[in-house]
């Protein structure tokens, strides 16, 4: 619910991953891989304000997308910890940005390079990182 009002024309379709921030990959790429089966794959260069974003994106065994996204940097202190953002995908990319700026809360939109998706990214009020995926490419000027 938003504002008291429940958002139904385009929910998120399921989970896409969690992201996470790690001081040493090795040892988390290790842990996963051992623990829970994940292994790196495919990952598009990222960045962020204008900067490289290192890090590394796991799969399940036979999966087609990453379920685990460890950024390359020391945890933060502070309420999240090395928890760093959650990500849903949905459909509908520009209708969501109209609701997003209907009930003015601020994000970020961006193509994902070297993939077809955009991404769009804004906090909950508790200053948690919230992230939609969605399979769609449209004009950058769309975007803010």
């Amino acid at each position: 619910m938003l504002h008291g009002m429940r958002y139904t024309e385009m929910p998120p379709l399921c989970l896409d991953h969690v992201t996470l921030s790690s001081g040493d990959i090795e040892r988390s790429v290790a842990f996963y891989g051992d623990i829970l089966g994940l292994r790196p794959g495919f990952r598009p260069p990222l960045e962020a304000n204008g900067v490289r974003v290192g890090g590394v994106w796991l799969y399940p065994e036979g999966g087609t997308y990453p379920i685990l996204h460890i950024i390359d940097r020391k945890p933060e202190d502070g309420p999240t910890g090395a928890f760093h953002h959650f990500a849903f995908r949905g459909t509908g990319l520009l209708a969501f940005l109209d609701h997003l700026r209907s009930r003015a809360v601020e994000f970020k939109a961006a193509p994902v390079a070297d993939t077809a998706d955009t991404q769009v990214h804004f906090f909950d009020p508790n200053g948690v990182k919230i992230e939609m995926i969605f399979a769609d490419r449209v004009d950058p000027s769309l975007l803010s």
